[in-house]
């Protein structure tokens, strides 16, 4: 039996759930990638936001207060950010705290993705005066003590 070239004309069930299921291949590994992207964005952001606090803390240090570092709080370091009190690149306000005259701490609010707390204290470990005692994650929240 010969068939007419007019019923070849059309597309199989199968061929369209083939190229549907490519379409939803890319469609996904699209989302992933942005999502990655995304992310590695907001951990620079976070490593810019606390190296810039830290350099805050040197110049509040520099202008002398009588009790060095033992005073200093986000009001103190505001005026050395810009007038602009600092926030996470993941929402929320940036705290710092003195601890004695010669460190204080800046708390954070980051992802709740083990993954990325852990990329960011990887990344601020690097910094001498920023890993010891090493930054922690937990509840939501990133620590790091600054020596001066």
């Amino acid at each position: 039996m010969k068939r007419s070239p007019q019923s070849m004309l059309g597309v199989t069930l199968l061929e369209i759930m083939l190229v549907l299921a490519i379409a939803a291949m890319v469609i996904v590994m699209s989302i992933r990638y942005y999502q990655s992207a995304s992310n590695n964005q907001k951990i620079a952001a976070g490593l810019n936001t606390i190296m810039a606090v830290a350099a805050a803390g040197e110049s509040y240090l520099a202008t002398g207060p009588a009790q060095g570092l033992q005073t200093a709080s986000t009001l103190n370091f505001t005026p050395y950010l810009g007038g602009v009190v600092p926030t996470s690149p993941w929402g929320g306000p940036l705290e710092i705290a003195g601890i004695n005259a010669t460190s204080y701490s800046i708390d954070m609010s980051v992802s709740s993705d083990p993954v990325v707390c852990t990329q960011l204290i990887a990344l601020i470990s690097q910094n001498s005066k920023l890993s010891t005692p090493a930054p922690t994650c937990a509840g939501g929240k990133l620590k790091v003590t600054v020596n001066m």
